[in-house]
């Protein structure tokens, strides 16, 4: 039996965690939570995810954009805010290793769809590594 796709959703809205655990979930995703970039460091090293949803936005301002380029070579990660527009306007995201950036609220759908972009390039860039 094969494993499943990890994904680590890092968000410090125990709401949003939640309800986008249930959708993953029913996607058949394994999914792992981090409150903060410090408990999402920590959990990345010890479990390795397939994919990292980052959330810009929690115990610092920018501290999603922070982590995204410390960890977004070693991870693929999607960003999340509730200010993507305005975040698009005043960071170039473009300079950041990102799989890109959803606007909140996330509809499931967007999400999954995102999430299977996010690891099909991924995928390809392993392949296209090795």
């Amino acid at each position: 039996m094969s494993e499943k796709t990890s994904i680590l959703i890092v968000d410090d809205d125990p709401d949003f965690r939640l309800t986008t655990k249930l959708v993953l979930e029913g996607a058949g995703y394994a999914v792992l939570t981090a409150i903060d970039s410090n408990e999402a460091a920590t959990v990345a090293a010890e479990q390795q995810p397939d994919l990292i949803l980052l959330d810009v936005i929690m115990e610092e301002v920018d501290a999603g954009f922070v982590f995204a380029e410390r960890y977004g070579k070693t991870y693929p990660i999607v960003l999340l805010s509730s200010i993507a527009d305005s975040s698009v306007k005043i960071f170039d995201i473009h300079e950041l290793p990102v799989r890109g950036i959803l606007q909140k609220p996330i509809q499931p759908d967007a999400l999954l769809e995102t999430v299977r972009n996010a690891l099909a390039a991924s995928t390809e860039d392993e392949e296209s590594n090795s």
